[in-house]
C-alpha cells in the first residue's frame, strides 16, 4: 500500500517539481553569474584570481567534512519513508550530523592555525587572513550541507532549492556588492561570501526540525518491520564514506585545473581560468538539479523494485539536460568572446578554452542523470572507482600540459577527465544496472538545439560579427522558435 502511493506521489509531482527547481536553477545561476561579474570588473584579474583559491578550499573542506553523508541521508531518508520506517529518520540525522559537526570542527582549527604558513608558502600573505574565515565558516557550511541532505530526502525539493539556489546566491550578491564598495581585499570578499552561509544554515535546520515534528515517531502497524535491517550505523557509513571520497575527487576535479593554473601560471591566468570554470559551472548547475530532483524518486522506485519508473524518470532526465543544457553550452561555444568581455576584456583570453570545454559538457549532459543513478542504486564504491580514474587523468594531464599549453593545457586535461568519468558512468549503468538511455529516441531533442543554438547562431555571428547585439539576436530568436517547437512535441519529449 505505501510503495504503491509513493510512487504515484512522485508521478504525480515530478513534472512541477521540476520545472519549479530548473527555475530556481537559472536564478540562481543568474545571482551567481551577477556576482563573478562584479568581482571580475571591479577587482580585477588578480585579485578574482586569489578569491577563487579561497572559494576552492573552501568547497574542498566542506565537501572533505561532510564525507557522502548529505547523499547517504537523500538515499537513506527517502528509502525508509517509501517503507514507511519513521523512527529510521531521527536515528540518521544523528549518524550524520555527529560525525560531522566533530570532523568539520577538527578541520576549521587546523585550517586556522596553517594559514599564515600557506600565506608564506604561496608569497601571499593577504591569504592568510580570508583561509581563517574560511576555516570558522566550514563547519557551519558542513552542517548545512547535512541539512540540505535531509530536506532532499524527505522530497521537499522546492524548499531545498529555494534555500540553495536563490536565498544563498542573493544574500552572496548583495554581500559580496558591499564588500566590493568598501574595498575589493581578498579578506572582505572571503566574509562577504561565507557570511550568507550562516545565515541559510539555520534556516535549513529550522526546516529540518520542523519536518520531524511532523512525520509521527513510530511506525504505522503494516510497516513494522518492513526491511528492519536497511537502515544501520554501519551500512549508512559504508555507502557514506564511499560517497565521501568521490564527493571529495569530485570537488577537486572541479578545481584542480584552477589551482594548476595559479600554481604555474600565476594569479592572473588563475582569475582568467577561474571565470572561464564559473561560466561552465552554471550550465553544470542543471545536472547538479537534475539529480537533486531525480534523486529520492530514483531511490524510492529502486527501493520498491519499480524498474519501470526508474527507466522512465532516467530517460525523462536525459531529455530535460539536453534540450536546457545544450542550448547554454552551444552559445558559450559561438559567442565565447563576447560573454568573458562582461568580465573584463583582461578575460577574453579564456574564450577558446571556454568553447572547449562547452563542447566536452554537452557529451556528459547526454549522458543523462548516471551520477545519480549509481548513488541511488547503492553503487557509490563504483563512481569512487570512476571518480578516482578521472582524477588520476586530470593531474597527470594538468603537471604535463599546463606548463607547455597554459590555459589550453588545463583544458585538455579537464575534457579528458569528465570523458573518463561520464564514459565509465554510462557503461556501468548500461551494463551494471542494465537501465540505459534510448539514444534514437534524443535525436531530435539533440538536432532541435543544435541547429537553432549551433547553426542559427553561427550564421547570426558571421552576419553581425562576435557583438552582444549578435548574443542577443542570435539567443532571442533561437528560444522562440525553441519554444514553439517544445509545445508541439512536448508529448514526445516527456513520454518514456
Amino acid at each position: 500500500m505505501a510503495r504503491s502511493s509513493i510512487t504515484t506521489n512522485q508521478k504525480s509531482t515530478v513534472a512541477s517539481t521540476s520545472v519549479f527547481s530548473f527555475a530556481c536553477v537559472i536564478g540562481g545561476a543568474i545571482l551567481a553569474f551577477g556576482t563573478t561579474l562584479l568581482v571580475s570588473n571591479i577587482a580585477g584579474a588578480t585579485v578574482s584570481g586569489l578569491f577563487f583559491q579561497v572559494v576552492a578550499l573552501f568547497a574542498v573542506m566542506t565537501v572533505a567534512c561532510v564525507f557522502g553523508s548529505d547523499t547517504a541521508l537523500v538515499r537513506s531518508v527517502s528509502a525508509a519513508l517509501a517503507l514507511e520506517e519513521h523512527p529510521s529518520l531521527w536515528k540518521l540525522l544523528r549518524w550524520s550530523a555527529i560525525p560531522v559537526a566533530a570532523l568539520s570542527s577538527m578541520v576549521g582549527i587546523t585550517m586556522w592555525c596553517v594559514a599564515p604558513t600557506i600565506g608564506l608558502i604561496t608569497d601571499t600573505p593577504q591569504l592568510a587572513g580570508a583561509i581563517r574565515i574560511a576555516a570558522v565558516t566550514v563547519p557551519v557550511a558542513a552542517l548545512m550541507t547535512v541539512a540540505f541532505g535531509f530536506i532532499r530526502g524527505t522530497h521537499r525539493i522546492i524548499s531545498f532549492a529555494l534555500l540553495q539556489n536563490v536565498i544563498l546566491s542573493l544574500l552572496r550578491l548583495l554581500a559580496v556588492a558591499v564588500a566590493l564598495w568598501a574595498g575589493a581585499a581578498v579578506a572582505t570578499l572571503s566574509t562577504a561570501w561565507a557570511t550568507p552561509v550562516a545565515i541559510v544554515a539555520i534556516l535549513a535546520w529550522v526546516l529540518v526540525w520542523r519536518t520531524l515534528k511532523s512525520i509521527p515517531r513510530s511506525a504505522p502497524p503494516q510497516a513494522q518491520g518492513i526491511g528492519a535491517e536497511a537502515v544501520t550505523f554501519r551500512r549508512f557509513w559504508a555507502f557514506a564514506s564511499a560517497r565521501g571520497f568521490a564527493s571529495l575527487v569530485e570537488i577537486l576535479l572541479e578545481w584542480i585545473d584552477v589551482i594548476a593554473v595559479a600554481i604555474f601560471l600565476g594569479p592572473t591566468a588563475a582569475g582568467v581560468y577561474g571565470v572561464v570554470n564559473r561560466c561552465v559551472h552554471l550550465g553544470s548547475m542543471l545536472e547538479h538539479t537534475a539529480r537533486i530532483v531525480t534523486g529520492p524518486m530514483l531511490s524510492a522506485s529502486l527501493t520498491t523494485g519499480d524498474a519501470a519508473t526508474t527507466r522512465r524518470i532516467f530517460t525523462t532526465t536525459a531529455r530535460i539536460l539536453l534540450v536546457t543544457a545544450w542550448p547554454f553550452y552551444l552559445t558559450l561555444i559561438v559567442f565565447a568572446p563576447v560573454v568573458l568581455s562582461w568580465f573584463g576584456e583582461e578575460f577574453v583570453a579564456g574564450a577558446l578554452p571556454l568553447s572547449i570545454i562547452a563542447t566536452v559538457m554537452m557529451f556528459a549532459v547526454s549522458t543523462g542523470g548516471v551520477q545519480s543513478l549509481l548513488l541511488m542504486g547503492g553503487k557509490s564504491h563504483w563512481q569512487l572507482i570512476n571518480k578516482c580514474s578521472a582524477l588520476v587523468v586530470a593531474v597527470t594531464f594538468n603537471l604535463w600540459l599546463v606548463p607547455m599549453w597554459g590555459l589550453i593545457g588545463a583544458v585538455t586535461a579537464w575534457s579528458a577527465a569528465v570523458v573518463v568519468d561520464y564514459g565509465l558512468a554510462t557503461l556501468e549503468v548500461a551494463r551494471g544496472l542494465r537501465i540505459h538511455v534510448a539514444w534514437a529516441s534524443m535525436l531530435w531533442p539533440a538536432l532541435i538545439s543544435t541547429v537553432l543554438f549551433g547553426g542559427f547562431a553561427l550564421f547570426v555571428r558571421m552576419q553581425l560579427g562576435a557583438t552582444l547585439p549578435a548574443l542577443a539576436v542570435s539567443v532571442g530568436v533561437a528560444s522562440m522558435l525553441a519554444a514553439g517547437i517544445g509545445w508541439k512535441m512536448r508529448r514526445y519529449l516527456v513520454q518514456a
